[in-house]
């Protein structure tokens, strides 16, 4: 078995079409599975699946509820272009260090002027009623 392994992994095609059986087998066993234990709605691990699920539901609705705040406070918000800059590529994930890189300022430049940021979002949500 391991000879013929070794003969394939030379070819990409071969090892992709292994890869996609191996997914579908995958996928399969999956569905089988939940299926099983969808058939005994009384079973724990029925219960602790539906949980799980519940909650992936319940933090996708608060992203994109939190979404929605930092959207709403950007817009109604009077930041500076270079405040506006290092908020927008905080939110895309970036840190300090990667964001004064991209800037060419300090990493120090980049915290106060998040401070700053900060401050005035804070005062929108404030005079908007919106709970930070």
């Amino acid at each position: 078995m391991r000879k013929t392994l070794q003969k394939f992994s030379r070819d990409p095609a071969i090892v992709m079409a292994i890869v996609i059986e191996i997914a579908e087998v995958t996928e399969g066993i999956v569905r089988v599975t939940m299926s099983q234990i969808a058939d005994e709605e009384n079973n724990a691990e029925w219960e602790l699946v539906q949980q799980v699920e519940d909650e992936r539901s319940a933090d996708e609705f608060e992203r994109l509820e939190i979404r929605d705040i930092v959207r709403v406070l950007l817009e109604q918000t009077k930041l500076s272009p270079r405040e506006r800059q290092v908020v927008t590529l905080l939110l895309e994930g970036d840190n300090f260090n990667e964001i004064a890189r991209k800037l060419g300022v300090s990493r120090s430049f980049v915290g106060y002027t998040l401070k700053r940021a900060v401050q005035k979002l804070r005062r929108t949500a404030d005079e908007l009623g919106i709970a930070p």
